[in-house]
Parts: structure tokens; C-alpha cells; sequence
């Protein structure tokens, strides 16, 4: 009898929840960098450029064809400019202006977001399994974030449009004219862009880029971060889908929170436990229903 669950399917599942070890940790690094002083534009594009450079350099190596149709090029365009520029630093923004935890909450609604785009745009189903996943992770998170009532609404609406781009970015990933092309030339192109995207938006102010030895150390620590996780990130979308990815990158929050803990030397509270187990429980209904 055959497996339920095809062996690419399941490294598809082993691929994200990499991919969300990484950037679980990444804010935790990037943070870093700005309490020694780095701007949060200046984070983006130095992890960017980190990132740009290392997969270009591994594309090299592995001869990747990196010729593009028009229609590919605008795609990549939108999202490494949008969906991933936008992301980044609307987080690093967010991180500002509320608690961690609190912008967390936040940009994590972008699972939810990535389900309803599959069932509005993509004739994807909305099911019981798919419902219980959302009350579970959207509870966990909430468990997760510490307290909601210290908010600033200017950073609730900057990770809030964090949260849609990075659910359009994960849906043009793979529903879009390069859902067919290697891990690392879709990275190339996005990191291209959103690096593009940073150098445009810091050019007035290029002449004061100067950075301290150890806030540069902390950036490109993150930005190799970075890099990984995305690899990790467009493999799983392209073996188990964008909602399936979405919901398995909950996981991220728990090793922000646990690797924060970690390095900050947090006290972790029973709430963010409990959210920790719900996060994880909120798995099981889609992998029950992985067809």
C-alpha cells in the first residue's frame, strides 16, 4: 500500500518547519543590530544584500538559468519590491513601536490571510480541518503575544500591512508564472529587488550609511539567516503549497519566543506555553487533511 503522505510531502512539511526555525530566529539577531544603534531601513538592506549576494553566488555555482519572459520579470518585481521589501521593513518598523510579542500577534495573521486568498482566488477549500486550524493558531498566537492591551495603532497598521504582504508574496509564489522555477532563482530575483527597493528608498540619505563593526556583525549574521529560511520557505511552498506553509510557519513565534528567552534570559509565562501547544496542535488538522 502507498504511503498517505508521498515522501515529498513530507520534506515539503521538513522544509518549513526549517525555514521556521530561521526566522524565528532572525528577529532576535536583527534586533541586535538595532540596539547598537543600525536604522531599521539600514537592517533591510544590509540583510538583503547579504542575502542577494550568497544566492547569487550558489546560483552561479550550480548554473542556474537566470533568463526571465516579461511576465516573470514583472512577477518578481512585485514580489521581491512589495512582498518581501515591504515585509521586512514594515516588521523592523513595527518592532519600534510595540512590543515583540505584540507585533508578532500581529503579522501573524497573514496564515489566515494566505487561506482566504487560496479559497477567494484559487478555488482552494474551506473546510472544518482548515477552520480549526485557523481558532487554534490565531488562540496560540494570541496566548503567545503577552498582553494585547499595550498597543500603539501606528504599529498595529505597519505590521498589519506587514501581515498582507507577506501573504501576497507567498501566494504569487505559488500560484504565479514562477511557481515552476528553482528555490534559488526565485530568491535570487526577490532579494534582487527588495535590495533594489532598499537602495531607492535610502538613496536621499546614502551618505550617511556608516555602520559600527558590531552592528555589522549582527546584520550580516541576519541576513545569512535570512537567506536560509527563504531557500527553506520557497521549497516547501513548491512541494506543499502556500496554506500549508502558512499554517506550519506558526511555528516560527514559538522558537522567536523561545530563542528570545534564550538570549534576553525571559521568563517564559504558563500563557505563552499554553500558546506554544496550541500553535502545534493546530498542525495536526492539516495534516489530516493533506489529500
Amino acid at each position: 500500500m502507498a504511503s498517505r503522505f508521498p515522501i515529498k510531502t513530507n520534506m515539503g512539511y521538513l522544509y518549513v518547519v526549517l525555514s521556521s526555525i530561521f526566522f524565528g530566529i532572525m528577529p532576535s539577531v536583527q534586533n541586535k543590530a538595532m540596539l547598537n544603534g543600525a536604522e531599521p531601513l539600514n537592517v533591510t538592506l544590509v540583510c538583503h544584500g547579504v542575502c542577494l549576494t550568497v544566492v547569487f553566488l550558489l546560483c552561479l555555482y550550480k548554473k542556474i538559468d537566470l533568463r526571465l519572459t516579461k511576465k516573470e520579470f514583472l512577477i518578481y518585481v512585485f514580489s521581491g519590491g512589495f512582498g518581501l521589501f515591504v515585509t521586512d521593513l514594515c516588521l523592523n518598523l513595527a518592532y519600534t513601536k510595540m512590543p515583540v510579542g505584540m507585533v508578532t500577534m500581529v503579522h501573524f495573521t497573514y496564515p489566515v490571510l494566505v487561506c482566504f486568498g487560496g479559497v477567494l482566488f484559487f478555488r482552494e477549500k474551506m473546510n472544518l480541518y482548515k477552520i480549526s486550524a485557523i481558532i487554534l493558531s490565531v488562540t496560540g498566537l494570541f496566548l503567545l503575544s503577552g498582553s494585547g492591551n499595550v498597543a500603539d495603532k501606528g504599529g498595529v497598521i505597519i505590521a498589519l500591512i506587514s501581515a498582507f504582504a507577506y501573504a501576497m508574496n507567498l501566494m504569487i509564489i505559488d500560484h504565479s508564472a514562477i511557481s515552476g522555477h528553482s528555490s534559488l532563482k526565485k530568491n535570487f530575483y526577490i532579494f534582487l529587488f527588495s535590495y533594489i527597493c532598499s537602495m531607492l528608498v535610502s538613496a536621499s540619505d546614502f551618505g550617511s550609511l556608516h555602520f559600527e563593526a558590531n552592528q555589522m556583525i549582527w546584520m550580516i549574521i541576519a541576513g545569512l539567516i535570512m537567506m536560509a529560511g527563504s531557500v527553506f520557505l520557497t521549497l516547501g511552498i513548491k512541494l506543499i503549497g502556500s496554506s500549508d506553509t502558512a499554517f506550519i510557519s506558526t511555528l516560527e513565534p514559538i522558537t522567536s519566543v523561545l530563542f528570545s528567552a534564550l538570549i534576553y534570559h525571559y521568563a517564559l509565562e504558563a500563557r505563552s506555553i499554553i500558546g506554544c501547544i496550541l500553535i502545534i496542535l493546530s498542525l495536526i488538522p492539516i495534516i489530516i487533511d493533506e489529500d
